[in-house]
């Protein structure tokens, strides 16, 4: 089960976070979580930031063009590798998610 907390020790700045929300907020998006590494707790100073995005459905591929490219914007040297869990049937990621990771952003 996806943890519904934010986050305490996945290094990763309040800035980047605040970042995320105030994006996701211009967006058709649900929920973003944190996932990988860094939600785990064993990331590297340099590790990437894995998110996984939960759209609602009027979310298009403008919408995504514009999503990526404001949450690449962010300032940061970290790579963010971000996968659209719409799309995703890989079992093991979603599985992986599902245990590991984070919410750091949901509209309810």
């Amino acid at each position: 089960m996806i943890q519904q907390k934010h986050i305490i020790k996945c290094n990763l700045s309040d800035a980047i976070i605040r970042d995320m929300e105030a994006i996701a907020k211009r967006y058709p998006i649900r929920k973003i979580v944190l996932f990988g590494s860094r939600a785990r707790g064993d990331n590297r100073i340099n590790s990437d930031i894995d998110i996984a995005i939960y759209t609602f459905s009027d979310f298009d591929c403008n919408n995504e063009g514009g999503f990526v490219s404001e949450i690449e914007d962010i300032n940061t040297l970290l790579k963010f590798d971000i996968v659209f869990m719409n799309d995703v049937n890989d079992s093991k990621l979603i599985s992986n998610i599902n245990r590991d990771g984070v919410v750091i952003y949901e509209r309810l």
